[in-house]
Order: C-alpha cells, then structure tokens, then sequence
C-alpha cells in the first residue's frame, strides 16, 4: 500500500488486493463519511445526543416560530394592502388577486421548519406572480421571500444554499423586467440588502458549524477518556487476578510439598510434623489473606467495569462515525479476507486507529483523514493518513504518550510500527500486525 497519497474524500485503494465486502463482521467495504460534513444540519432536524423534546414544543422550536411568522406577515400583508394609497400609473389597480397572492406569499413561511428552500422557492414564485400580472408588489411579499432566503442560508444543508442564490438571482431579474418602470438605484438597493442578509447568514452558519462541531469533538474526547479509564481498571483488574492466582499457586504448592514431607515422617519425627503443620497453617493464612485482599479491590464500587464487550475491529466503523461527527472527515476502506481474530489482537487494532485518529483530531487541524485494513495471508496492515500539520504539530517521540502505547501495543505481537509526518504535509501510522507466530 502506497502511504505517501492520501485522496480528500475517497476511499483508499491499496496496491494489488483485490477490495471486498465485509458481511461476516457487519462492516461494508468502502465507507465514505465525509458526505454532509462540511455543513450544519438541516433546521429540523435536532443535533445528535439531543434529548427527545417535551409535550410542549419551546418558544424558539423552528415549527412554531415558522407559524408565528406566517401569522405576522399575513398580517402586515393585509394592513399593508388595506393602507395603500393610489396605485402608481403601469400597475393594475388592487384586486382579489393580489390579496390572495400576498396572503399566499406569507404564508409560504410556515413550512420554514419543514423546508426552509421549499419556502424560499414558493414565496419566490408568487412574488413573481404578483409582478407578472401586473400589480405593485408588496412589500410583505418581498420580505417573506428576505426571510425565506436567510433561514436557507442560515439553516439548510450547503447545496440548497447555493442553489437559492441562483433561484434569487433569476426571480429578480424576473421582477426587474416585469415592473412598469426599473430602475438601477431600485436593482442595487435590493441587491444590497440581499447581500447584507445573505453575509449575515452565513455568519450564523459558520458559527453553528463550530459549534456544533467542538461540541462533538468534547463528547468525543470524553468518550476516549472514559474508555481509558475503563480498560486501565479492566487491566489492573487483570493484573490483581494474576498476582491472586501467582500468591494461591505459590500457597498450595506449600501446603501439598510439607504435607507431603509430615505424612512421611509422622511416626519417625513428630517434631518435623510440627513444624510443618505450623509451616501450613502460615501459608494457608497468608493465602486466604491475599484473597481477600484481593477479592475486596476486585469488588471495588465500579462492578460494571470492564464488563462491556472489549472493542474491535467491528466497531471501527463507528469509530469512523464519531469522528466524522466531531468534524473531521473519514474514509474506511477494508481489503483481503475478513477473518476472526484473537481478541487481544482484535483490541489492538482498534486502539491502534483510535489513537491514530484522535491524535488527528487533536492536532491535524483542518483536515481529511483515511482508514485502510488490509487482510493478508499472515498479516493485519492498519493505515491511517491524513492531510494535515504533519510535523508541525507533533513529532513521532516528541507527540506524548499516544504513540508511545501504540508501539507497546504492536510490541507485544511482535509486529511493526512505522509512524511520522508525510513528505507532502500530514501525518501517517502504518502498522503490521502478525497473525500467525512468526519465529516463535
């Protein structure tokens, strides 16, 4: 696998195997998370981890703030209708029509919540409507449409965003030459105010955007931090059931070997018998303290602890998506043969690209990143690149203790880590990871 090329938002292709599905482990071969990313999300739609909204619906929920304001602007439509003078020569005089079409217009802005551009298309529409049969439009008509196009902006995913640009831009060349007498002082004006609208959006989205991101990134952090936490008591939960299993071996081995040794002198040497009986009763007291001293951490306040199926391999995909969530985009691409693997293997390889993509997070910054598994005949080979600051911002020794466990964790299974900046910018891990004893 070529580690020197990273694609932005492809998946990777390793050189000479062949990319297939993985249906045994529940993980499909290339996974683009990048989609959607670069935007905040639909404004009805809530951000992730949200908590289920209550019977009532808040003052500021997007459904019932769109239905006050298509109340509002049917409202100022008909004052403003009501309250008009002579209508200027060129313009049909005031009719049910445009009643209906500035009602309409207004109340366009009720399926804000819903479609925030389909609200913007609609109002767009019948302002036209209004122009085209040659009435004076309103000005409750021309701001719906204002509203409209902020909330796209502001709220919609990026592609629609754009796209109102153009929509806008063709309704009001539309209005222009449908108007009795346009004028350039009328053209700018408008296109001036639109642009002032439309940079005020885009600051509120940009704002979200971050927002939403760094909140994803804590929740991200503090999930890593609380599964370390778990698999550093796990591990010496672990290591206190060895020293247990070391202490009772060692105090049966004691008991049998002067039991033993009394049994054959009971009759000859009643003092050796003493003595090693006392010498039993020492090692059994000794034993059964170790044990519940042992017993007593192991039932420490966290019984949960470690209890949790150990991650793998399987839950790399997920780990993909939450990063992904917390705004740095991701690519997965599995090759060769999925097979089932030791479980402290299987553990391995996910915090090898765990700790490869969190160090990204960490200190990347703006930038893309990519995840290879490739299945060999002997070997498990984890790639993970990615585009940013490289050695800028951390160095293979000098970049804390992250890489320092990853090469721990791949010592361990006598395979090999490669890990440092990119010639063309950015940082990559490659690990080898045996799968069968190779030397042993």
């Amino acid at each position: 696998m070529d580690a020197g090329s990273i694609p932005a938002a492809s998946t990777i292709e390793p050189v000479g195997v062949a990319a297939r599905p993985l249906p045994a482990r529940g993980i499909p071969g290339p996974v683009d998370y990048t989609a959607g990313v670069q935007g905040p999300s639909d404004i009805s739609t809530p951000p992730p981890g949200a908590a289920p909204s209550s019977r009532w619906p808040r003052l500021l929920d997007p459904l019932p703030v769109s239905i006050l304001l298509a109340l509002v602007f049917t409202a100022a439509g008909l004052v403003e209708l009501l309250s008009r003078g002579t209508v200027p020569a060129g313009y049909r005089s005031d009719g049910t029509l445009l009643i209906v079409l500035t009602v309409a217009s207004a109340l366009t802005l009720s399926i804000l919540w819903w479609s925030p551009f389909a609200s913007l298309a609609t109002s767009l529409v019948l302002l036209c409507g209004q122009t085209v049969a040659g009435y004076e439009f309103t000005q409750a008509a021309v701001w719906a449409v204002v509203v409209a196009s902020f909330a796209t902006v502001a709220f919609d995913v990026w592609r629609r965003a754009i796209a109102a640009g153009f929509l806008v831009a063709a309704g009001l060349a539309v209005v222009l030459v449908t108007i009795p007498d346009p004028s350039w002082q009328s053209a700018i004006s408008t296109w001036a105010s639109l642009s002032i609208v439309w940079v005020v959006a885009v600051v509120i989205r940009v704002y979200r955007g971050s927002v939403e991101r760094a909140e994803r990134r804590a929740a991200l952090f503090a999930a890593d931090r609380e599964a370390r936490a778990r698999e550093a008591v796990a591990e010496e939960r672990t290591r206190l059931a060895r020293e247990l299993h070391d202490s009772v071996g060692h105090a049966l081995n004691v008991v049998v070997l002067h039991a033993g040794a009394a049994q054959r002198v009971l009759e000859a040497q009643p003092e050796l018998v003493r003595e090693a009986l006392g010498n039993i009763e020492t090692a059994g007291r000794q034993a059964l303290g170790d044990i519940e001293r042992m017993l007593g951490i192991l039932r420490a306040p966290d019984e949960d602890a470690g209890l949790d199926a150990a991650p793998g391999v399987a839950q790399i995909e997920t780990l993909c998506g939450q990063v992904l969530e917390a705004g740095l985009p991701v690519t997965l691409q599995i090759e060769g043969e999925p097979r089932a693997l030791p479980s402290s293997l299987d553990l391995t390889a996910y915090r090898l690209v765990q700790e490869a993509l969190t160090n990204t997070l960490k200190h990347a910054g703006k930038a893309h990143a990519s995840v290879a598994l490739t299945y060999g005949d002997d070997a498990l080979v984890i790639v993970v690149l990615d585009d940013g600051r490289g050695a800028a911002a951390f160095t293979a020794e000098g970049g804390g203790r992250g890489l320092v466990g990853m090469r721990e964790r791949v010592a361990t299974f006598r395979g090999d880590l490669d890990a440092g900046p990119r010639p063309e910018g950015g940082f990559a891990v490659r690990a080898r990871l045996p799968l069968r004893s190779e030397g042993r």
